[in-house]
């Protein structure tokens, strides 16, 4: 059996999913797209993995990039002519609430957290609701995926990758277990506290509640580093939260480690030494300073939004220079906006990092392939190669300048709608009657 959904207040009784999914109207942006084999003909196209390669063809077939390579002979495929445009990889946000959470401030509009400190056997993928609004809105960007991610107490739950088209959460989920949420209490000073509220319940702790809550986290990880043990030694004992985190003791899952301060990624950093898990920090707002030691560690960093301002004493483009000091000291970085409403923006994050020195094609892996690794999904997403999900979008320019304009977008071999919420709103109102 399956574990449960995340669930809050009434969700616990299922009224909350029924509500969720009766509250968003039918359109036709929600529509999955169309079936069909594609040929997109003549573009540049930006493979990420292999360099930009001119005046190239790329066939997509039965949800798959079929070839990609000059002249290809269209075979009863829909030719899309990309000539003089841009054929890019879909685009990652690394850690959003979208699909779990619809209108701020309506508790019965969000299923992403659960009571209680350790909630590993939830997950988010079984509360995606496909219908949102603005799954439309952010795939419009070229935006084709996203960490869907839980929220709330010590270990959150596990966060999905997930396509942004399907009609049900099986249909989307590309990893549904891609990554275990853990919330580093706010021990010493700086970055904010528990997460900084970014992955976390925000402020938070400080001083001793805030070292017992490291030693209740690291209790709770000793447990299921025994629980895995015992059950590969043949135990039958069960416990539902220890077994959800027997692929995160395997190394099979990454800990997703909200930690903002310096002494808050250090303690991150350690779990992957003392319990021989993965880690990922998220957030990492003084990461800068610890570079050397991520990098020492192959420990990567899931940035926290790049389009807010710096705290406490440090320099005024801590935040804005940050990816660059990373890449440079060898830390793979993701993009993300934390958010659901604006995560179409995330591109425009990775944009302002390369205002202040980060090279332009590691931003678009910080967009593309460094997700899909981090999360374990590089088999399928990422890049534009044979054989990988045919997740692709077509661009008159670069994605980083909000000026350019994305022109089509595939997910898993799909032709879905680049229409939605916005765009219906617009014709609606350059269309009415003048006075």
């Amino acid at each position: 059996m399956s574990p449960p959904a995340l669930r809050t207040g009434l969700c616990a009784t299922g009224v909350c999913t029924l509500l969720l999914f009766a509250a968003a109207p039918a359109a036709a942006q929600v529509s999955v797209g169309q079936d069909g084999t594609w040929l997109l003909r003549g573009g540049t196209v930006v493979t990420v993995a292999g360099g930009n390669l001119a005046n190239t063809d790329v066939l997509l077939r039965d949800g798959r990039i079929a070839r990609v390579g000059p002249d290809l002979p269209a075979a009863g495929a829909t030719e899309i002519d990309a000539r003089g445009k841009f054929v890019y990889p879909g685009l990652i946000d690394a850690f959003t609430p979208l699909g779990l959470a619809e209108i701020g401030g309506i508790a019965t509009m969000s299923l992403r957290s659960e009571l209680g400190e350790f909630n590993p056997h939830d997950r988010a993928i079984v509360a995606i609701n496909v219908e949102s609004e603005m799954i439309a809105i952010t795939r419009s960007n070229g935006v084709t995926n996203v960490i869907s991610a839980p929220a709330g107490g010590l270990i959150s739950g596990q966060a999905a990758m997930v396509n942004l088209s399907g009609w049900t959460w099986e249909d989307m989920a590309v990893s549904s277990s891609a990554a275990f949420i853990v919330n580093y209490p706010g021990v010493g000073g700086g970055g904010g506290g528990r997460g900084g509220g970014f992955g976390g319940r925000g402020g938070g702790a400080g001083g001793d509640n805030a070292e017992a809550q490291v030693r209740e986290l690291k209790d709770m990880l000793r447990m299921a580093r025994a629980y895995e043990q015992a059950r590969a030694g043949g135990s039958t004992q069960f416990d539902i939260k220890l077994e959800a985190m027997r692929p995160l003791m395997r190394g099979e899952t990454v800990a997703l480690v909200s930690a903002n301060n310096e002494e808050q990624i250090r303690g991150a950093v350690a779990l992957t030494d003392t319990f021989g898990i993965r880690v990922a920090v998220l957030g990492g707002r003084e990461a800068w300073k610890v570079a050397s030691l991520l990098a020492q560690k192959n420990v990567p960093v899931v940035l926290g939004s790049i389009q807010s301002t710096p705290s406490g004493d440090a320099p005024y483009d801590a935040i804005y220079a940050q990816p660059g000091v990373l890449v440079r000291a060898g830390v793979k970085i993701a993009f993300s906006t934390g958010g659901a409403s604006n995560a179409r923006h995330v591109p425009y994050h990775a944009a302002l990092a390369v205002a202040y020195d980060l090279r332009p094609e590691d931003a678009i892996k910080g967009l593309t392939l460094w997700p899909a690794e981090i999360f374990g999904v590089a088999d399928d997403l990422g890049s534009i190669e044979a054989g990988k999900m045919a997740n692709v979008f077509i661009t008159d320019g670069d994605p980083l300048d909000v000026r350019t304009n994305v022109l089509d977008v595939f997910i898993e071999g799909r032709r879905v709608s680049i229409d939605d919420r916005h765009t219906e709103l617009y014709q609606k109102y350059i269309s009415r009657g003048r006075n």
